[in-house]
């Protein structure tokens, strides 16, 4: 027992009891374990957000001439599976389609398109009919020398009603039209679609509103979504959807980026 004066008065200051002793002791002891399991929720969190975003998804690096087991959508579908290298084919201004390069090409709903996403057209199509929201195809693969028509078409319209120069018809046509060899319909694996038996515009409709919502089960995203068009190089067009398989859509979907972004993050 120490003692000390303090004023004049005699203090008496008491050790503490083996009991108060262990009774800290331990509430220490809880302290770091919480600061430890914390610490390690924080970790474990992040490292999973880490592996979501940075991590591509499977399949990467397949050979688009293999066909796989097949996906299966959520309407019970089998629909094939192909890799990076057709999936994620990229015809823009920048990467233009390659002189003799041509899609493999068949006639479904009296339009051409690539053979090989007409398995996951076809139950999109279906799908959306059950639903109560019909689609039909308006559009497909368009040539590189009927793209080019109809580019210039587009390019003598606005210098004769805008009265444009050259350049600038030019310029502007391309935010909407590109030229031969450089649009995604050379793919044959951009379809345009508009809302059966519904008029006005098709961002308005109930069968837009199901498509921006399910096309990625089918593996197909919207081509050119709004505020893209620093990537894609051309204004929200909702009527066009691209297929890129149900993992890429997925993925896409997931860190909201376009072909352009989306491509270029899958080759890191």
């Amino acid at each position: 027992m120490k003692q000390s004066k303090k004023n004049g008065e005699r203090i008496v200051k008491a050790k503490p009891s083996g009991y108060e002793e262990r009774r800290v002791r331990r509430l220490g002891q809880v302290r770091l374990l919480v600061g430890v399991l914390l610490l390690a929720v924080i970790a474990g969190s992040a490292w999973f957000t880490w592996e979501r975003i940075m991590v591509p998804y499977e399949g990467k690096g397949e050979s688009s001439s293999s066909q796989s087991e097949g996906k299966e959508s959520s309407q019970g579908e089998i629909l094939p599976v192909y890799g990076d290298d057709f999936n994620l084919k990229l015809v823009n201004k920048e990467n233009p389609m390659e002189e003799g390069e041509e899609p493999q090409l068949t006639e479904y709903a009296g339009v051409q398109m690539d053979e090989r996403i007409v398995p996951a057209l076809e139950a999109m199509l279906e799908a959306a009919e059950n639903e109560g929201v019909p689609l039909t195809v308006t559009g497909g693969y368009v040539s590189a020398e009927e793209q080019d028509t109809l580019f210039q078409q587009e390019v003598e319209r606005l210098k004769k009603e805008n009265k444009y120069s050259q350049v600038m018809a030019e310029q502007t046509a391309e935010k909407t039209v590109s030229r031969g060899g450089c649009d995604d319909a050379q793919t044959g694996m951009t379809v345009q679609v508009a809302a059966k038996d519904e008029a006005g515009s098709f961002e308005n409709t109930a069968q837009y509103r199901w498509l921006s919502r399910h096309c990625i089960e089918y593996g197909f995203v919207i081509r050119y979504p709004e505020g893209k068009n620093s990537y894609t190089g051309k204004e929200f067009d909702p009527t066009r959807v691209r297929y890129v398989g149900t993992r890429a859509a997925g993925r896409m979907r997931q860190l909201q980026m376009c072909l352009e972004e989306y491509a270029e993050y899958s080759n890191r």
